[in-house]
């Protein structure tokens, strides 16, 4: 079950509807218009009209409200969700366990790094959608589009280092207003023109489908857009919990977004030529200027979302060993969320402006939104799946049934949207498969590199007889760091080190990520005296945390040590990678060695007492 939160119901809804909902919420700038001009018409039959606001209300119920909101968000690890959280589930709880490089830990690393592409098409589509509207309101806007989009965007990502803890508080009162507003125009809308309701019959969408048959893939493609932002519904399950988050969802965002919908569907029936730019044609033009002004609000919101769960998802892929440790910031003393990963930031930034000066209108960056969203949503699928067999129990043809109707609502649309890939979506392709690479090859790198320096190591009763044999030990304490409870590293292999690794207090220290987000504190350590003067202390951490050496060693589990701090010594590796094999496999070494020198030190990571530490220098091929 998803943790207790001390916050009252309301305020999380509320926040739910800020956070969770802005990419979804700001969908209607987009999507119908994206329908139809996908099914190159400009001024469409009516029938036509209602097979494709079938098609987007029968998808919002079935993928939102069917599958995540009653399926997926059961599946909660410790409380949190999101893909990751799913692979850490089945690491923990699955019976047989998830080999750590087997293939749907691949396909979990492929979705995570399809979100990084959403994160630099979603900032980059909603602001181009919304600043679009000037062009309504004049067409003389039409060349200070881009220029004014790229700038609220670099306003965002250099905001995003101060953190938006007090800006975040507004996002829920403006997305209530957003919400509101789309759904009385909406309302207006639909009063044109009632029969649109007819839509509401699944027959509408069948038949469009039957009619325009290979067609049909294309609309489905710019059907997704309907309900993208979707994945955030589980990745914030932690945040707000599934209460706030079926709250909002059922009480304000799906009626007010059916809605509008409806209403453009049915401002287009009345008024076909309107297919062109059907949302800001519901806006009186009185108040053309206050909607783009609103718009462009909501987008950023919907943009902070995707660049926060940015960053949750690179600190829990640094925390369980899958990706690079960078420094993570946390903006906020009273939030825990609250964090910034600056090399992030600054690629979200480089790639969202490119994407803009590129791409140049949203239209045309439509193409390229979907194929990140289908991908992991099929992933996500394929995952649960897992779930329900191996940790719910669910027998084969139950877990076959639900999971095959959703793996073929997901299979449809991604299908819809690989066709795409020379219009567009090979841009998100590219930049998933930048990211994987990454996750990839410092995953293998790095445990191919503990190996080596295992090798190193000396075996804990070898290290026994060297302490009860040495005689006179030196003042003060000598921390090592292992990730192998059973031998003390470099000692075996470096002789120097052997010689002068005889302090009175020896600690072998193993700091380990946890499979679940957050350890109590009371929990994060054990201590056991293996010799006199010998002790090992066993911590962990939650991937939604950190390790800290300082609190490890204040902890609890530390109290009966007597540690003089300006005599603390801490041995730590720095090694000097040989590159050997096969062309493949010194290329891999040599990416993976530009990434360990261009990343946090173990020091930095593991924020290492800075009283003395002393590296020793190593060579290790890869």
């Amino acid at each position: 079950m998803a943790k207790a939160d001390p916050h009252p119901l309301p305020a999380l809804t509320l926040g739910a509807l800020g956070v969770v909902f802005g990419d979804i919420g700001t969908s209607p700038l987009y999507a119908i218009h994206q329908c139809f001009r996908d099914l190159h018409a400009q001024t469409p039959p009516p029938e036509d009209v209602l097979g494709v606001l079938s098609l987007v209300f029968w998808s919002i119920v079935l993928v939102v409200c069917v599958k995540y909101v009653t399926f997926v968000l059961r599946a909660d690890f410790n409380g949190e969700g999101g893909t990751l959280a799913l692979l850490g589930l089945l690491r923990t709880k699955a019976r047989p366990r998830l080999q750590p490089l087997g293939t749907m830990v691949m396909l979990v690393f492929f979705g995570s790094a399809l979100l990084y592409g959403d994160g630099v098409i979603t900032p980059s589509i909603s602001v181009l959608s919304a600043v679009e509207g000037l062009k309504v309101a004049t067409p003389a806007a039409q060349p200070y589009i881009v220029p004014i989009c790229a700038a609220i965007l670099a306003g965002l990502f250099l905001l995003q280092q101060f953190g938006t803890g007090g800006v975040g508080k507004l996002f829920g009162p403006v997305m209530i207003v957003w919400f509101v507003t789309i759904g009385v125009l909406g309302g207006f809308g639909i009063a044109r023109a009632p029969q649109v309701l007819g839509a509401l019959s699944p027959l509408h969408a069948l038949t469009f489908l039957g009619t325009h048959r290979l067609g049909s893939i294309l609309v489905l493609g710019a059907v997704v857009l309907a309900f993208s932002g979707v994945e955030a519904l589980f990745a914030d399950l932690g945040h707000f919990g599934r209460g706030p988050i079926r709250l909002a969802w059922y009480g304000i965002a799906l009626p007010a977004l059916v809605l509008n919908y409806f209403g453009q569907g049915a401002l287009i029936l009345s008024q076909p030529a309107s297919a062109d730019s059907p949302f800001f044609a519901l806006v009186p033009k009185l108040a053309l200027y206050p909607m783009v002004a609103l718009a462009t609000l909501a987008t950023i919101i919907a943009s902070q979302a995707v660049i926060s769960g940015a960053f949750s998802l690179t600190q829990q892929a640094i925390h369980l060993g899958y990706f690079p440790p960078l420094r993570i910031v946390h903006t906020s003393e009273k939030e825990e969320g609250q964090i910034y990963v600056g090399p992030v930031n600054w690629a979200l930034m480089i790639a969202c402006l490119a994407t803009v000066f590129g791409f140049q209108s949203s239209e045309r960056l439509t193409s390229a939104y979907g194929l990140a969203l289908s991908g992991t949503m099929t992933v996500t699928t394929l995952a649960y799946f897992l779930v329900l067999r191996r940790v719910f129990h669910w027998k084969r043809a139950a877990a076959w049934i639900v999971c095959g109707a959703f793996l073929v609502i997901d299979a449809t649309f991604l299908v819809g949207n690989l066709v795409k890939i020379v219009s567009g979506a090979w841009y998100p392709l590219t930049l998933a498969v930048f990211v994987f690479a990454i996750y990839w090859i410092w995953t293998v790198s790095h445990a191919r590199y503990r190996r080596r320096l295992r090798w190193l190591a000396m075996p804990l009763p070898n290290f026994i007889r060297l302490l009860a044999n040495s005689g006179d030990r030196e003042q003060g304490t000598a921390i090592f760091l292992t990730s192998h409870e059973d031998s003390v590293p470099l000692v075996g292999k470096i002789l120097w080190l052997r010689r002068q690794a005889r302090h009175e207090q020896v600690i072998l220290l193993t700091v380990s990520p946890a499979t679940v987000p957050r350890v109590d504190d009371r929990d994060s350590g054990r201590l056991e005296e293996l010799a006199p003067g010998f002790y090992r202390i066993t911590s962990q951490y939650g991937f939604m945390q950190g390790p800290d050496i300082s609190l490890i060693l204040a902890s609890q589990c530390a109290r009966e040590l007597k540690i003089d701090w300006n005599h603390l010594v801490c041995y730590l590796p720095e090694p000097k990678i040989i590159l050997r094999g096969s062309r493949r496999r010194r290329a891999v070494a040599r990416v993976y060695d530009f990434m360990r020198r261009n990343s946090l030190t173990a020091a930095d990571y593991f924020n290492v007492p800075p009283r003395q530490i002393v590296h020793v220098g190593v060579r290790l091929e890869l």
